[in-house]
């Protein structure tokens, strides 16, 4: 049977590099992709990519997310934007995905957790793309997350300070309707932006 392949949305957080492992101790092959302007974050996804790399070199798509953000708080209600914000990362990990023929993507989602992880923007950031997503955390409680990450070593990497996401909004929309979502994406040039940040993308080998 042919091996599935998924690539795996990394954060420099706890709870993404536990959903790669899982996956991978599913049989999984795992690549990531990881969004951000560089700095701690980066370093600290590139760590984490490494702990993961036991068996494997796994590849490390590396994408510039202030190619769509800064349209977004530009030129769309701000309540919205980390959920304009996943869906645009998805968008773009799915065409990576379909280029490279990878499976599904995966992600360290966990219900209710954030404001992009309530059921009801779950379903709104999911709805962005064709490609199936899989979400191994979905419904663990964080002390299950941080204990897994303890025993597989990528807890102390995972609590490095970083920045704060300066596009985070004061108050995050919770219950994210679609249509009022595909409303603002009106506003903003979705197709040109998914392509400046692919062509942003840079890929390292980790290992």
């Amino acid at each position: 049977m042919k091996q599935q392949k998924g690539l795996l949305l990394i954060s420099g957080g706890i709870d993404s590099p536990i959903a790669g492992y899982l996956m991978q101790k599913k049989g999984v092959e795992i690549s990531a992709i990881h969004f951000s302007k560089g700095g701690v974050g980066l370093e600290k996804a590139r760590a984490l990519v490494k702990l993961l790399a036991t068996n494997y070199p796994i590849k490390l798509y590396v994408a510039d997310h202030t190619h769509f953000m800064e349209e977004i708080v530009t030129h769309c209600d701000k309540r919205f934007a980390c959920v304009l914000c996943k869906r645009m990362m998805f968008r773009v990990a799915e065409k990576i995905a379909q280029r490279e023929k990878y499976d599904f993507l995966v992600t360290g989602c966990n219900l209710g957790q954030v404001a992009s992880q309530t059921l009801d923007n779950i379903g709104t950031t999911s709805s962005a793309v064709k490609i199936m997503i899989l979400r191994p955390l979905l419904c663990y409680d964080k002390q299950e997350t941080m204990d897994l990450a303890k025993e597989i070593g990528t807890y102390e990497t995972s609590i490095i300070k970083s920045p704060d996401c300066v596009y985070v909004p004061t108050h995050p929309v919770t219950k994210a309707r679609k249509d009022f979502v595909e409303r603002e994406e009106l506003r903003i040039d979705v197709n040109k932006l998914v392509e400046d940040t692919l062509n942003s993308v840079v890929v390292e080998e980790i290992k």
